[in-house]
């Protein structure tokens, strides 16, 4: 039986969180049950059986109230063809666990390639309102991951994630996509629309399917972002907001952190040389290439396929 509308309705119980949800999966598999085994049973039942505390069990316990609440928002995911990755699938990505362990996130709900989870990738992350200079450089960067068969992995905003998204594409590469809101809110950007190939790119959230955005769901997306990725490069950050959170995110997960060494830095880069002083970021310098300055992504690339 596919349980996982059940793991839904879990993960939308009371005082149910990640951590519960591995150990109760760990419970069932040790039982070779399901979780829609579990429906029916008391929290006394379940507390005898499985050793399960208080909390777990009246949640388990309640979980058949919680199924219809649910149930057409699965039913309109499978019409959608979203699929749902739940942490114990072999789609799930590894990297999210060892990095997160009992925080990260136990369902990503996933529109397009859901194998590009298992690929190694960088992050190419940076403002909003990037200067023309971190256009190219967000673009150059991703193609020259692209090039070397390491997947673009951003959020989903315009400015630098879009373009790193669209460059990835363009180049043949592939791409990963987090979004700050459930996906039933995705709508696909005019950047990507002439170029959208959802064989080589995955669109992901790990919230809720109907869960609206705002700016504290971005902050978990940034964070899940550089957990996912093997180096995070920074294009260009404000001294404080989103992006600079991104960055100490990527610092206290120990992921590798770079960004752009400005020799005059533009108006939102003024967080690059905070990443570099206070938070070990490596600087990424430009290169010459056909008589063109790209950004030179040799340690980057070298971190990742050697690191």
């Amino acid at each position: 039986m596919n349980s996982t509308k059940y793991w839904i309705a879990l993960e939308q119980s009371h005082g149910i969180g990640p951590a519960h949800m591995i150990e109760i999966h760990s419970a069932l598999k040790k039982s070779g049950l399901s979780l829609a085994d579990l429906i029916g049973l008391t929290a006394d039942e379940l507390r005898k059986e499985f050793q399960f505390h208080e909390k777990i069990s009246e949640a388990l316990a309640g979980l058949e109230s919680v199924l219809p609440k649910v149930e057409d928002d699965y039913l309109k995911l499978l019409e959608s063809g979203i699929d749902v990755v739940p942490f114990f699938s072999e789609l799930y990505p590894s990297r999210l666990a060892d990095v997160l362990g009992n925080a990260l996130p136990p369902l990503l709900y996933v529109c397009g390639n859901a194998s590009l989870l298992g690929q190694k990738g960088v992050a190419i992350l940076g403002d909003r309102d990037v200067s023309d200079r971190g256009e190219m450089i967000s673009f150059n960067a991703a193609r020259e991951l692209s090039r070397h068969a390491m997947t673009v992995i951003s959020g989903f905003a315009q400015g630098a994630d879009l373009i790193a998204h669209r460059a990835a594409i363009v180049s043949g590469g592939t791409t990963v996509a987090f979004v700050p809101y459930g996906i039933f809110h995705l709508k696909v950007p005019d950047i990507l629309k002439d170029v959208i190939d959802l064989e080589r790119m995955a669109i992901i959230s790990p919230f809720y399917p109907n869960r609206e955005p705002n700016k504290y769901n971005a902050f978990i997306r940034n964070k899940i972002i550089c957990a996912l990725a093997y180096a995070v490069y920074i294009v260009e950050a404000p001294a404080e907001g989103g992006i600079f959170e991104a960055a100490k995110s990527a610092h206290n997960l120990k992921v590798p952190l770079f960004t752009t060494q400005y020799t005059e830095f533009p108006k939102n880069a003024s967080g690059n040389s905070k990443i570099m002083d206070e938070l070990g970021g490596v600087p990424v310098l430009g290169k010459m290439e056909n008589d063109m300055l790209m950004p030179n992504m040799d340690k980057i690339i070298g971190t990742v396929k050697f690191g």
